[in-house]
């Protein structure tokens, strides 16, 4: 097909006739002008690139300086590895050279090490010997200590044991000590003489002054507050004191003993009224109510007008009881069966014995309870210096050494068992109830039996042995006699 000019329509000839027209040569420029704009656009490029050079020369720079901190660092770094790696290397040489050392130490005195060992378990056993023999001696010379204050002070009171004959009464600051189941009448005996064969007695209705038992119990309750401070003991029941606006001693109950806060005097007016805060037997606020030891007016007097009044007095003489029959018992003192009434109820001879007792009795006194753990003696020990020359002082909760507080000490007081204040209340209101008046004791001399004799046949010449409940055929109640006649076989 042949290309004509759109305008001349004439054929093409690219030798003969290479422009035809404008569009000729339009298109025969076309690929020059591309080259032209190509060029162009190269150079621009060529300016652009030309522009951004120191920029990124810059750029360049600052991470040269960048990768050359970084190697500085890296550098100094694997140093310090490296020293620290000396280092340790050295201190493993050290160590090793350290533990060779030892080794060949230990192995230089192994030999010897059995017979060190021993000598130093003797001395250490011989110094732990000494120490509880300081111990010990310390202890007892404490518990001397304190049996002399209680002894010193019991006769500095003036407590004393009077013997007369088989009989023994005990007096306290110069009052006789009043037993409690003759607090309702006074007895006074007299013993027979060798030759007589009978033994007359009359009856005695003298009521026990309240005065006299008032000041023997308040004698009681001050040296018993002594010694149980010198003791360093806390009696079961607490007692209080006379003090201000306190006149009069009296004691707490067991459950309400140490736990209550101040207490008026009982029948005072300020006692009448609640005292808020304190704490009584475990209710709250409670006020717990003292016993009297003491008496205002005499004791079957009180107990016709003041039944309540009779039962506390009772209670807190029986408590005085308890709380002495307890103090023996923790500083090994024997008061006789603890079942027994009459031995608990003895406060005379039971106080007698604890503070001043006998010295021999002192010496042969069967412990009640063993010796604390560890206090016994060793094999090798001197026997002498172990064993405890008495008991009292002992015992106590002021030391650490033979605690009544500790383990040893209560499983003690759990084996400890005695009447309760409560029985022996019971007991001795039963007592004091079915006591018949005192009597006093008459000796009939031998010429008067006869005339006994006599008058008691011609009374009863009919039934010999009546009135005499034993059968013996010798009347018993004789004719314008006001007492009665008691035989005497010899």
């Amino acid at each position: 097909m042949t290309i004509h000019c759109s305008i001349c329509r004439r054929a093409h000839s690219a030798k003969k006739l290479p422009f035809l027209c404008a569009v000729d040569a339009r298109n025969r420029l076309y690929e020059t002008r591309m080259e032209t704009a190509q060029a162009l656009i190269q150079n621009e490029e060529a300016e652009s690139e030309a522009a951004r050079v120191p920029s990124r020369r810059a750029a360049m720079v600052s991470e040269e300086h960048k990768l050359r901190d970084r190697t500085s660092e890296i550098i100094a770094q694997a140093d310090r590895l490296r020293a620290e790696l000396d280092s340790a290397r050295k201190e493993i040489d050290d160590k090793k050279d350290a533990i060779a050392r030892r080794k060949a130490d230990l192995a230089s005195v192994s030999s010897g090490s059995a017979a060190r060992r021993s000598r130093l378990m003797d001395e250490t056993e011989r110094s732990s010997q000494m120490i509880k023999f300081k111990w010990n001696r310390g202890a007892e010379s404490m518990a001397a200590t304190r049996a002399f204050l209680c002894e010193e002070a019991a006769r500095l009171y003036g407590l004393r044991q009077i013997k007369k004959g088989s009989s023994k009464r005990y007096e306290i600051g110069g009052v006789e000590i009043v037993e409690l189941h003759a607090m309702n009448s006074r007895s006074l005996r007299e013993l027979a003489c060798e030759g007589s064969v009978y033994v007359r007695r009359l009856t005695t209705g003298a009521d026990v002054s309240p005065e006299l038992v008032s000041t023997s119990l308040a004698h009681i309750a001050h040296i018993l507050v002594l010694a149980s401070h010198y003791l360093g003991i806390r009696l079961p029941a607490e007692i209080t004191l006379p003090h201000r606006d306190y006149p009069r001693p009296t004691v707490f109950s067991l459950g309400s003993s140490y736990r209550h806060g101040p207490i008026a005097f009982p029948g005072s007016a300020i006692g009448a009224q609640p005292v808020t805060g304190a704490v009584g037997d475990g209710q709250g606020g409670h006020v717990p109510r003292p016993r009297p030891l003491f008496l205002d007016k005499p004791l079957a007097t009180l107990a016709k007008e003041d039944p309540p009044g009779y039962s506390l007095f009772l209670e807190g003489v029986a408590l005085l009881a308890h709380n002495i029959a307890w103090a023996c018992w923790s500083q090994g003192v024997s008061f006789g069966d603890k079942d027994s009434y009459e031995d608990i109820s003895n406060m005379g001879q039971n106080l007698w014995r604890l503070l001043i007792g006998d010295s021999v009795h002192r010496r042969s006194v069967e412990p009640t309870f063993p010796p604390p753990s560890g206090s016994g003696p060793r094999e090798g020990e001197n026997s002498e210096m172990a064993k405890p020359k008495s008991m009292i002082g002992r015992w106590s909760h002021g030391t650490t050494y033979a605690f009544l507080g500790g383990a040893e000490g209560l499983e003690m007081a759990r084996n400890f068992k005695i009447l309760s204040p409560l029985k022996l209340v019971d007991r001795l209101k039963k007592r004091l109830s079915s006591e018949a008046p005192m009597l006093e004791w008459e000796t009939i001399e031998e010429h008067e039996v006869e005339d006994v004799q006599t008058m008691a046949g011609a009374g009863n010449a009919g039934n010999p042995t009546e009135g005499n409940p034993t059968g013996s055929g010798i009347p018993t109640r004789g004719v314008g006699n006001s007492g009665w006649t008691k035989v005497k076989t010899r």
